[in-house]
């Protein structure tokens, strides 16, 4: 009996690569996630640095008030822009999820597939087996 062979296996081989590749894309939108959640921290801390400063200075003037003014207004465009950024950012993970699942059906499906062929191979091959064994034995018992 010949070997099992596959005949999508390099389809299914493709598929893998398709969905390696796919679950990397997710990774790196995670990743971009996680450097906007930081980026904010460091904006926050940088804030109440800022909010600190003056609160404990010994004199405050009117040009530092001014300035923590201005400051407290970047910060909160820099949080708008950021609070854009992580929507989209979850917004392209929640795409990207999509894909991954997508793939990973795909690749489930050649998976079936493939153990289906195997099984009805090795069912074939026992078969086989049976029958040679079967016609041995007869041909010793028919030459007695």
């Amino acid at each position: 009996m010949r070997r099992f062979k596959f005949r999508l296996e390099t389809v299914l081989g493709w598929r893998r690569l398709h969905l390696e590749l796919e679950e990397t894309k997710l990774q790196r939108l995670f990743e971009e996630l996680r450097q906007v959640d930081l980026a904010e921290d460091r904006l926050d801390a940088e804030k109440a640095d800022a909010d600190r400063a003056v609160l404990y200075s010994a004199s405050v003037e009117a040009q530092d008030l001014a300035a923590l003014d201005r400051h407290r207004l970047h910060v909160a465009r820099v949080k708008e822009r950021l609070r854009k950024e992580r929507a989209d950012c979850r917004r392209r993970i929640t795409a990207q999820q999509r894909q991954v699942v997508e793939a990973e059906r795909d690749v489930r499906l050649l998976e079936k597939l493939r153990e289906r062929r195997l099984a009805e191979w090795q069912t074939a091959a026992d078969h086989e087996q049976e029958t040679l064994a079967s016609e041995l034995f007869l041909a010793g018992w028919h030459r007695e």
